[in-house]
C-alpha cells in the first residue's frame, strides 16, 4: 500500500509488519499499521484501510 515515509517526505510503496485496531470505548475505531522506511530503517506508524485485515 502508498503511505507517505515521515522521515524522507517520500511516497512509498511498503507492506506493514503489523496492523492493528485502535478504537475508543464505544465508537468506530481506525486500523493503525507499523511500517519500516526502506531509506533510514526508522520505524513509523500510519493509517490503514479499514477493509485491511489486522495481523501480527
Amino acid at each position: 500500500m502508498k503511505v507517505r515515509d515521515p522521515t524522507t517526505g517520500k511516497e512509498v510503496e511498503l507492506v506493514p509488519i503489523k496492523v492493528w485496531q485502535l478504537a475508543p470505548r464505544g465508537r468506530k475505531g481506525v486500523k493503525i499499521g507499523l511500517f519500516k522506511s526502506p531509506e533510514t530503517g526508522k520505524y513509523f506508524r500510519a493509517k490503514v484501510p479499514d477493509d485491511y485485515p489486522i495481523c501480527s
